[in-house]
């Protein structure tokens, strides 16, 4: 398996991670298969949290891996803000794991601007992990974020850190695109690690998994942490990872046009409707409903399991605040629409912008009830 250079921490890591969320699912003994499998394939970035379980995820991998705790780069993260219980939920972590030091501690899901002040003020969670570094208890020091990057892009301009966690979808890159257009750069800027997840956007690319996959391991990443709980999930997973070629442009571009959990609803922000005649920001429209409910909500009829996993992912970021304010400030709506049919006719994906624009008011402005 590919390995890589992990930013300025030095280590070389795997093209493919392991991860612990779904450990939780499986017993103790079936993820210490799953390590074999894993391990004998290469695999040597290991990953959990605090959160997992309350630590059962990471005693599981513990027992995983023991007598070879010195084969794998060992992450955990602590969703603590403050000094005091991020130095208990460090401590807990480490006697979970039985290990005497952490490669990789991140914070976990800094996504609100409460979460940058409160690690930011005196006596906080990175002073504790910045003494930890020090003492060697953590060799380096990450910031993972879900959804939105604005919080994490001020944290890391503000303090210097090892590594940056984010999904890495062919979903999510157009529902958060400054993600991947000012994070990710800025982190590389710095020398950090990147760290990727959610290859599979949270289980709603289930229908599209290898070219999920393929996709996710193409971006600017340096690990493709997945969870598995199944030998067979993992095997499949090790094989692209074990047989991975960056997909080329056009290949892209046509998983954009073929892609069924896009189809005709998802905006690309390719830019082709644009300029409107009413000068509505339409690509920006489309990119605040994304922040709201990742475009899922489309008001189309869907199969009750389809049904049901959109409606427990839609608001899986808890953006919906910062949708709405970023679209109460834009100075054209819907509202100043003249369904024209311009931008109708230009799109590549035969999006009905028109009608969606009226949903996305509904959804986020005062428009009338859809």
């Amino acid at each position: 398996m590919e390995k890589k250079i992990l930013g300025k921490t030095g280590f070389e890591v795997s093209l493919l991670g392991l991860g612990g969320f779904h450990m939780l699912e499986i017993s103790k003994d079936d993820v210490s298969k799953l390590m074999d499998i894993y391990i004998m394939s290469g695999g040597n970035y290991v990953e959990t949290a605090a959160e997992y379980g309350d630590g059962e995820s990471e005693k599981k991998i513990s027992y995983a891996l023991k007598d070879r705790r010195n084969q794998v780069i060992l992450a955990s993260k602590c969703h603590a803000r403050d000094k005091k219980n991020a130095q208990h939920f460090v401590e807990r972590t480490l006697k979970n794991l039985n290990t005497d030091h952490l490669d990789i501690l991140f914070l976990h899901h800094v996504t609100t601007q409460e979460d940058v002040e409160a690690l930011l003020k005196k006596d906080s969670a990175l002073d504790y992990l910045f003494q930890a570094k020090k003492e060697g208890i953590i060799r380096a020091i990450g910031v993972s974020f879900h959804g939105l990057g604005n919080y994490a892009l001020k944290l890391i301009k503000t303090v210097d850190l090892d590594v940056l966690m984010t999904g890495f979808n062919y979903l999510d890159i157009f529902n958060f695109p400054s993600t991947y257009q000012e994070v990710i750069p800025f982190a590389r800027s710095k020398n950090m690690g990147i760290v990727g997840m959610k290859a599979f956007a949270d289980g709603y690319l289930y229908r599209s998994t290898y070219d999920a996959l393929k996709y996710a391991l193409t971006q600017d990443l340096d690990v493709m942490v997945v969870g598995a709980n199944s030998e067979d999930m993992l095997r499949k997973d090790i094989h692209v990872a074990e047989n991975f070629k960056p997909l080329p442009k056009k290949s892209i571009e046509n998983l954009y046009y073929r892609a069924p959990e896009l189809g005709n609803y998802v905006c690309r922000q390719c830019g082709k409707c644009l300029p409107c005649p009413e000068d509505i920001e339409i690509m920006k429209v489309f990119e605040y409903e994304g922040w709201y409910d990742r475009q899922m909500r489309d008001y189309q009829p869907h199969e009750a399991p389809d049904y049901a996993l959109r409606e427990r992912l839609a608001f899986w970021f808890g953006n919906q605040n910062e949708a709405k304010m970023a679209y109460s400030k834009l100075n054209k709506t819907f509202k100043d629409c003249t369904a024209c049919g311009i931008c109708e006719e230009r799109c590549p994906y035969d999006i009905p912008i028109i009608r969606k624009m009226k949903l996305v008011d509904y959804k986020l402005g005062k428009g009338e009830i859809f």
